[in-house]
C-alpha cells in the first residue's frame, strides 16, 4: 500500500516572467518539461491526491498565477492551500488560500537577483491586497543577508502579516549560498530582530534556532519529505529528495516550511500556530474521502 503523504507540493506551470539568479527551477540540471493542458493536469492531480492521501497543497512554479483559472479549480480539490508568487503580476484578493509573496531585499538587491523592475512591480501589486492577508517570503542569500535589519521596514511598508524567512542553499560552489559561520551569525541577527521588532518574523525563536549549522544533520533526518510530503513537477513526476530536486543540499537545508515543521514536531506551539495561519483550512471541500475526515492539526 502506498504510504500516505498528506502534503503535496505542485509545480502548476513551468512558465515565469522572471529568471531569478538564485532560483532552483531554471537550471542546467533541472530542465523544465512542457505544461500539461488543464484537463490532463486536473486528472493527474486527482490521481495523485487519492494515491497519496494529500490534504494540503502548496502551489508553486514557475509562476502559478499565470494559470489562474486552473489554480482555482485545482485548489478546490484540497482542504488546505498555499500559493507562492513573485508578485510581479496582479494578485487576486479572493484566492481563499495562504499567500506568500517573495521579496528578497531592498530594491537594488531584489532587482539584482530577480530582474530590473521586479521590486516595484511586487510592491504595486501587494498594495492592492488587504492588510495582513498575505505573508512575505524572504530568502537570505549572500547578496541579501547583509540587509536583515531592513526587514521591519519591509513589513511596515507592505502591511504584510510578517516574514517567513529562509536561507538559499544551492549546489556546492554556488556564490549565493549562506552557510557555515555566516549563517550562524545571520541566525543571531534574526533572533535579535525578533526580540526588538515583534511581529516582523513569523518563525518562532525555537524555529529560527534550527537554522543553525549544527542542526543541519538533524533537520535532514527528520525532513517532512521523508514521510509527510511529496513534490511533483509539471508532468507529475515526483521530485526527489524534495522540491529542489537535483539542486537540493540536504546537509544545509534552509527551507522555511521544513524548519517550521521540525520546530512544531519538537513541541513548539508557536510553529503550529504559524502553519495554521499560513495554510488556512477552506470549506467546503470538493473531492473524495482522501481529503475528508477529522484533522488534529495543519498538515503544511
Amino acid at each position: 500500500m502506498m504510504q500516505t503523504r498528506p502534503i503535496g507540493i505542485f509545480d502548476l506551470t513551468g512558465e515565469c516572467p522572471l529568471r531569478c539568479r538564485h532560483c532552483y527551477f531554471y537550471t542546467d540540471v533541472s530542465p523544465v518539461p512542457p505544461d500539461l493542458d488543464d484537463d490532463e493536469f486536473l486528472l493527474r492531480l486527482e490521481q495523485a491526491r487519492d494515491t497519496y492521501g494529500i490534504r494540503s497543497a502548496f502551489w508553486i512554479g514557475g509562476e502559478p498565477l499565470l494559470r489562474l483559472d486552473l489554480l482555482r479549480e485545482a485548489m478546490a480539490l484540497f482542504p488546505r492551500n498555499a500559493i507562492a508568487t513573485s508578485g510581479v503580476i496582479p494578485i487576486p484578493t479572493d484566492l481563499g488560500a495562504g499567500l506568500l509573496v517573495s521579496i528578497d531585499g531592498p530594491r537594488e538587491v531584489h532587482d539584482a537577483l530577480r530582474g530590473e523592475g521586479a521590486f516595484d512591480a511586487a510592491m504595486r501589486n501587494m498594495a492592492e491586497l488587504p492588510a495582513q492577508s498575505f505573508a512575505l517570503a524572504t530568502t537570505l542569500t549572500a547578496e541579501s543577508v547583509e540587509h536583515i535589519s531592513w526587514l521591519p521596514e519591509l513589513v511596515a511598508s507592505t502591511r504584510a502579516l510578517g516574514i517567513l524567512v529562509g536561507f538559499h542553499v544551492g549546489r556546492p560552489g554556488d556564490p549565493s549560498r549562506v552557510d557555515g559561520r555566516r549563517r550562524d551569525q545571520a541566525v543571531d541577527e534574526l533572533l535579535r530582530l525578533r526580540r526588538d521588532f515583534p511581529g516582523t518574523l513569523l518563525h518562532s525563536s525555537d524555529a529560527i534556532e534550527l537554522f543553525r549549522s549544527r542542526y543541519s544533520e538533524e533537520i535532514a533526518q527528520t525532513c517532512i519529505y521523508k514521510d509527510k510530503a511529496v513534490s511533483f513537477d509539471v508532468n507529475f513526476k515526483i521530485k526527489e529528495p524534495c522540491t529542489f530536486a537535483e539542486n537540493a543540499s540536504c546537509d544545509a537545508c534552509g527551507c522555511p516550511v521544513v524548519i517550521a515543521h521540525a520546530a512544531r514536531d519538537g513541541g513548539d506551539g508557536a510553529s503550529e500556530g504559524l502553519l495554521q495561519a499560513l495554510f488556512p483550512r477552506r470549506e467546503p471541500v470538493v473531492g473524495t474521502a482522501a481529503v475528508s475526515g477529522t484533522e488534529t492539526g495543519v498538515s503544511l
